[in-house]
């Protein structure tokens, strides 16, 4: 009726082959023990798989921001007018001269806008005319909470973290933090 076969049915081992529990389709890996060599190499590979995935994850970590005190009179900012503010910190063993940009609300809430426009990291100004942040690099135009007018960059104005302590007003920059670029305009 069917195709003679030469082949013993899969539930039992052919008797010339080399009895090998793992290839037996009677093996079950939740009780049959793993020889030591496998078990060993098992370990080593896996050791050697969670130090390269380490290794990796740390390089991708982001450094945790710096924390810098700004030198301003919070009493002093006018409400809805950017106030520019300039600032030093040290980013490893460099020197770094940075700015924010400080926006005082009407209910004396402060935002801190990071000067680097966010479509190509340029410095942008605030023009009273036009009662808006303007990038000269690409004609960006932001509004004073930092929203896309027009142009090219691909998000609002970056905000940094801002704390009003006893000693005056702090920001979190990122450590990653670099002068803006100098704007065409």
């Amino acid at each position: 009726m069917g195709i003679p076969s030469d082949r013993a049915p899969a539930s039992e081992p052919r008797a010339d082959a080399r009895f090998d529990p793992r290839f037996d389709p009677r093996f079950d890996p939740r009780v049959t023990p793993i020889p030591r060599r496998s078990m060993l190499a098992l370990l080593g590979v896996s050791a050697l798989g969670a130090a390269s995935l380490a290794a990796v994850l740390e390089g991708c970590a982001t450094p945790p921001p710096i924390t810098v005190s700004l030198d301003v009179d919070v009493a002093a900012l006018p409400v809805g007018a950017p106030t520019e503010v300039a600032f030093t910190m040290t980013v490893g063993q460099a020197v770094v001269d940075g700015s924010t940009w400080l926006v005082k609300q009407a209910d004396g809430d402060l935002i801190a806008f990071d000067p680097r426009c966010t479509h190509a990291t340029c410095a942008y100004r605030w023009s009273d005319e036009a009662d808006r942040f303007q990038c000269g690099c690409h004609d960006g135009r932001f509004a004073l909470d930092g929203t896309v007018l027009a142009g090219p960059p691909p998000r609002p104005l970056d905000r940094f973290p801002i704390r009003q302590t006893a000693t005056g007003i702090e920001i979190d920059v990122p450590a990653s933090f670099a002068a803006p670029k100098a704007s065409l305009g």
